[in-house]
């Protein structure tokens, strides 16, 4: 091994130190933030997409994925710090989502399809979370539509990937505000319940839809790929 490769190995290790006490910090303050916060809600998909499209637009020569990778799992992290019993549903189509966005530190509950997920998220159902493929958008709407309780609050992953496909996040609670906003709306369209999105934040009733329609969620917009 060369002189040259050596010390550029043992700059890279000091580095991976210098990363690694960052990450411990970072948590340290997470915690302290939730002991000094005054509700119970854990999960702010808005916040999370604000700081990651935050550090995007501040490293413009590092590729947008790799930032939305590194820090997905830092904030899932922050997340269990304040409830790690939370329980996710997640439809069969939406497994490797999951799988990337929590980062395996939540309990995931499989489910064949949406019949399932939606009984995992009913009263008895015990599930927090929901993951439910973006190509469901019929049954979705048609769920939505009859349940007041179930909010769309984010799609994931914020960032589009061929890799891995758009993904809906269910919640018991709207989003958090943030900037740049999505409205999502459930409708019958008289061949049956859709799904559309318009920008902004948007409320019910629509004077443009006059058939049974509701906001069943309002998320962060979704950026383009890199």
């Amino acid at each position: 091994m060369t002189d040259k490769l050596s010390d550029l190995r043992q700059t890279i290790n000091q580095l991976d130190d210098d990363i690694l006490a960052l990450i411990r910090r970072r948590m340290e303050l997470a915690a302290d933030i939730i002991a000094a916060k005054t509700d119970s809600v854990a999960y702010r998909p808005g916040r999370e997409a604000e700081v990651v499209e935050r550090l995007i637009a501040a490293a413009p020569d590092l590729p947008a994925q790799l930032v939305t990778n590194v820090w997905r799992q830092l904030m899932t992290a922050s997340t269990s710090l304040q409830n790690g019993n939370i329980r996710i549903a997640v439809h069969q189509g939406a497994m490797a989502v999951a799988g990337w966005h929590f980062g395996a530190m939540f309990p995931i509950v499989g489910c064949d399809d949406l019949a399932a997920v939606q009984g995992m998220m009913g009263d008895d159902g015990g599930a927090d979370f929901a993951l439910v493929p973006a190509g469901c958008e019929s049954g979705l709407a048609a769920w939505l539509l009859g349940d007041e309780t179930i909010h769309i609050i984010a799609q994931t992953p914020l960032r589009g990937s061929d890799m891995m496909p758009p993904v809906f996040m269910l919640g018991r609670h709207p989003a958090d505000e943030v900037d740049d906003e999505t409205s999502l709306i459930a409708y019958d369209s008289g061949a049956g319940p859709c799904l559309m999105a318009r920008q902004g934040r948007l409320v019910a009733p629509l004077a443009d839809l006059s058939g049974p329609h509701r906001v069943v969620g309002v998320i962060a917009s979704v950026a383009r790929n890199d």
